[in-house]
């Protein structure tokens, strides 16, 4: 492995735009760096293998063991695969029916694996780049990625993207109806909780980066990402971590319980202080913090699963969130490949029992969710990772541009309530690309 300190000072907008017209860049872009949270953010493009399709973990396991090395130094990723896991690669792991549409029809796993990087440290806005001799030898790899950063491409040729009229997959209607066969089937014990989510779609015209760079400003977060998989492509602003693999200490920060943030700081502590004093919020997250426990305690070392920052908050551009952190130790023997097939998807974005609220979801929600839920992030040759949940999440392919919203359903849920906060955090999505677009 080769690390070169490109000198000068470097922002991610200036690395997207240099990125933009290169086989398949990413960006997987710690935009706000919550409480010690995205102190990094990595960029890259060219990747000299694909895993996607058919292929499950296992094959992206096989694919990247040749490459297999030892961690190195303080940068975290310094090379491996970066891609998503669709939500409905969970039907993989689990035997769940097929009732929702798939209109999107993308696969459920699409990773490029990458040996040239650049690692953006936020703090210092130093850019190291990486190369480790896989495809091409280190000094190639090096020299031709410092010579992608170092060409400007005018932001200026980019034109106003235009949108047609936003189509819901059902109606408000239809979404408080689906509420209250949730509570229904919790009245029932089928469930104790169950995300429910609706979807907004229109056809779209624009530079995907473009909508990327302008999302990532109005609507920061710790876990975003941007991944053009060829025919498709996908953007987040995520503020929840999925699993961050680091040796054999993992970590996981489920969110359940949301409110919009106020106008000024007295109301903004006025609503916190509402979240943080509904019992309904506490027993929701604790509820998906068991459910967590228990998926790493499948993989983890005994005794070793640790709940941490119990109902913590967490502030973004228009809402705010209740968190945890759950921490465990990998067992002998274990890889990340396994902590994903043990986590995946994410109690927080399922509900519990998951199996249980997973089939709830596929006779509810009308379409299939694709990565909307799923995880997007990176594992490295080293055997580290760190993976989002791809909530603020939007898909654009064949024209379409779509975004996904959820809520938390328990028994004494107010589905009135429940769409409100759908409508809540996707506030910032909306507002942004009302902003940016021209009426077609």
């Amino acid at each position: 492995m080769q690390v070169r300190l490109l000198e000068g000072r470097w922002t991610a907008e200036d690395l997207l735009l240099r990125l933009e017209g290169e086989e398949r860049p990413f960006a997987l872009d710690s935009a706000q760096t919550n409480d010690g949270l995205g102190k990094w953010s990595f960029f890259g493009a060219n990747p000299f293998e694909l895993v996607m399709g058919d292929a499950d973990l296992a094959a992206l396991r096989a694919a990247m063991q040749p490459y297999a090395r030892q961690a190195s130094g303080e940068i975290p990723f310094t090379g491996g695969a970066v891609g998503y896991l669709a939500y409905d690669y969970g039907r993989r792991l689990e035997c769940i029916p097929e009732q929702a549409v798939d209109d999107r029809a993308i696969p459920d796993l699409c990773f490029g694996l990458y040996d040239g990087i650049a690692a953006l440290e936020h703090q210092t806005g130093k850019l190291y780049l990486i190369a480790l001799g896989i495809r091409a030898p280190e000094e190639s790899v090096l020299c031709e990625l410092e010579a992608i950063l170092r060409t400007a491409r005018p932001e200026a040729a980019w034109k106003p993207p235009t949108r047609e009229p936003w189509d819901w997959n059902g109606t408000e209607a239809d979404f408080m109806r689906s509420v209250q066969r949730i509570k229904d089937y919790i009245a029932s014990g089928d469930a104790y909780q169950v995300n429910l989510s609706r979807r907004a779609r229109c056809r779209y015209e624009g530079a995907p980066m473009q909508l990327y760079r302008a999302l990532r400003r109005g609507n920061p977060a710790p876990y975003g990402a941007y991944l053009d998989c060829g025919d498709w492509q996908l953007i987040s602003t995520s503020p929840e971590q999925f699993l961050r693999k680091s040796g054999r200490e993992l970590c996981t920060r489920p969110i359940k319980g949301t409110r919009p943030r106020g106008v000024c700081s007295k109301e903004d502590a006025v609503l916190a202080a509402d979240l943080k004093g509904s019992e309904k919020e506490r027993a929701e997250l604790l509820m998906i913090v068991d459910l967590v426990r228990n998926d790493l305690g499948r993989v983890a070392e005994y005794g070793s699963v640790k709940v941490e920052q119990l109902y913590h908050l967490e502030y973004y551009a228009r809402v705010m969130h209740q968190t945890a952190q759950v921490r465990a130790r990998l067992a002998e023997g274990g890889d990340v490949f396994d902590c994903v097939e043990a986590l995946f998807p994410g109690g927080s974005v399922t509900g519990a029992p998951k199996i249980r609220a997973m089939e709830i979801i596929e006779e509810l929600e009308p379409t299939r969710r694709g990565v909307y839920c799923g995880s997007m992030g990176y594992i490295g040759f080293d055997g580290e990772a760190e993976l989002n949940i791809a909530i603020r999440s939007l898909h654009l392919k064949d024209g379409w541009l779509d975004y996904q919203l959820g809520s938390g359903i328990v028994w004494d849920s107010d589905p009135q309530v429940e769409l409100q906060e759908t409508m809540d955090k996707g506030r910032a999505i909306h507002e942004t690309i009302e902003a940016l677009c021209q009426p077609s």
